[in-house]
């Protein structure tokens, strides 16, 4: 929430506050000395430009500087997706009042909002848009809204206050700016590991420049930002702006490594998330796997969905069941992030695979383009990982060409159910034929369905059952009975099923006849 306390509310009309409830820690940012330091003597409340608190008992921080917040972008790809993401402290700096509400949701995270990073500490005018409606100009020719804004404008844009210029940029408060060099210097140690991402539209040059006079990059472990060269800056001629970009900072040691919030990647994201599959997992990156060959095999799994109850009514079930069986648990990211404890307990017991970052609706997943897909199963497999797990199978939601090559690029294993519960196909769960029913009617048709499958197919696959759907409970302990008892089949693990589906492959293309060359 933007203001938690009316008093603050009144006494800070012209301040720009943050309270994050989480944490417990007030943002209080004012040009005005003595009404700081009044609200210290009424409430009690840290200077927000005083030492923040540390995250590590050994007294290094690990913070996150964020300049140029915009919708909260960087946070949450930084969150989601950078190793030892949840565990940074992260300040976000963003001129446009508009988005604060966009940075509400992340835990140990301050925002300094309508604050611009400059070279010196003042005010300047924050060029923003205005609310979007539906007979809106387009923004520099596109159909957009960029929100943010630029502390920078070309003169035509300046001039023009009414549409506010090519970029709509009408919308013109004045705002507080802070010298970025020396607040680095003054809130960060040599000692913190400090990454910092500048994407100012412009005010990077000034920013820069000081820096480097100030030596502030000593502070700096990495640099993450973009060059804004077409952008009009004061005082700046573009070669000027080449120079400090390509010479300058390399003169100094100084690397930037190129952000894309908005398009979900960072330079090193290669490099920063490697493959660590075990290579002698069985299967082949990127390979799908919808059956256990030729064999009376059957590899039994779980998709586990964000209903935790449901979940856990299910998988304490199957604890309990009277021998230990070989079963899998393709689990979200999201629930391994909400739910942990859950996931640490059934690691003892189960094997545990990969699904996306959370649930999506219909078939949305599935038109994802690559980098918000590579997104959500890095997400996901670092909410594992942090709970010591490697995922090395995965259980997409669709299978497309996109899942699949970033999936390959992951090292995974895809997995393709074979029959599943409830069935997608085939013969469905309608009223008509199964919800009609009582719970004792409703167990031996669910039983029955499942039967004709695998006599249908013939031969072992994977079964899969959705946690999500209350029928799976009721029927699982009788459907394992039958499986273990009467049905022939063996069950084994997913990687046991996925090795007899290569060996099965490799057996056929052995015995397949040499091409005739005419």
């Amino acid at each position: 929430m933007l203001v938690a306390d009316k008093r603050l509310s009144a006494d800070y009309s012209d301040s720009y506050v943050r309270i994050n409830e989480r944490n417990g820690h007030v943002q209080l940012k004012t040009g005005n000395e003595q009404q700081l330091q009044r609200s210290k003597e009424q409430h009690g409340q840290p200077n927000s430009f005083s030492k923040f608190p540390l995250n590590s008992g050994d007294g290094q921080r690990k913070i996150l500087l964020d300049c140029g917040g915009n919708i909260a972008s960087t946070v949450e790809l930084f969150r989601e997706t950078y190793p030892g993401g949840r565990d940074f402290i992260i300040h976000s700096f963003e001129i446009d009042s508009r988005l604060a509400p966009y940075f509400n949701p992340f835990p140990n995270h301050h925002l300094h909002c309508p604050v611009g990073v400059a070279a010196k500490d003042g005010s300047m005018t924050a060029f923003t848009e205005a609310a979007w409606s539906p007979t809106r100009a387009k923004n520099n020719g596109k159909d957009m809204q960029w929100g943010g804004g630029t502390l920078f404008v070309s003169q035509d844009e300046a001039q023009n206050t009414d549409t506010g210029g090519k970029r709509l940029l009408n919308v013109r408060p004045t705002i507080p700016v802070v010298d970025l060099s020396l607040w680095i210097q003054n809130h960060t140690t040599k000692e913190d590991y400090v990454i910092l991402k500048l994407d100012v539209e412009g005010a990077e040059y000034d920013i820069l420049k000081k820096m480097l006079a100030d030596g502030t990059f000593g502070w700096i472990d990495k640099y993450y930002g973009e060059f804004h060269h077409a952008q009009p800056v004061e005082g700046w001629t573009v070669e000027e702006k080449h120079q400090l970009a390509n010479v300058q900072l390399k003169e100094h040691g100084q690397n930037m490594l190129d952000w894309q919030g908005e398009s979900r990647n960072y330079a090193d994201f290669v490099q920063m998330h490697p493959v660590r599959v075990p290579l002698k997992s069985p299967g082949i990156p990127g390979g799908v796997y919808d059956n256990c060959g030729k064999t009376t095999k059957i590899a039994l799994a779980f998709a586990v969905g964000m209903n935790a109850k449901r979940a856990r009514k299910v998988v304490n079930t199957i604890s309990a069941y009277r021998q230990h069986l070989p079963v899998t648990l393709f689990i979200y990211g999201d629930y391994a992030e909400l739910f942990p404890e859950d996931v640490k307990q059934w690691k003892t017991k189960f094997n545990i695979g990969i699904r996306e970052d959370g649930s999506y609706p219909n078939d949305h997943f599935s038109k994802l383009p690559a980098n918000w897909v590579r997104e959500s199963l890095v997400s996901a497999e670092v909410r594992l990982q942090e709970l010591g797990i490697q995922p090395e199978y995965y259980l997409p939601v669709q299978l497309t060409k996109t899942v699949i090559n970033e999936a390959q690029k992951r090292g995974f294993r895809l997995v393709s159910p074979t029959y599943e519960f409830p069935p997608k196909t085939g013969m469905t769960l309608e009223d008509g034929n199964y919800y009609k029913y009582r719970d004792v009617e409703r167990i031996p048709k669910a039983l029955r369905i499942i039967y004709e499958s695998l006599i249908t197919q013939s031969h072992g696959g994977f079964l899969i059952f959705d946690t999500d759907i209350p029928d799976t409970r009721m029927n699982i302990v009788f459907l394992l009975d039958y499986l273990v008892e009467n049905s022939g089949y063996k069950l084994v693990s997913i990687a046991d099923c996925v090795q007899s589906s290569l060996e099965s492959k490799h057996a056929v293309e052995e015995k397949a006849p040499e091409p005739v060359l005419l």
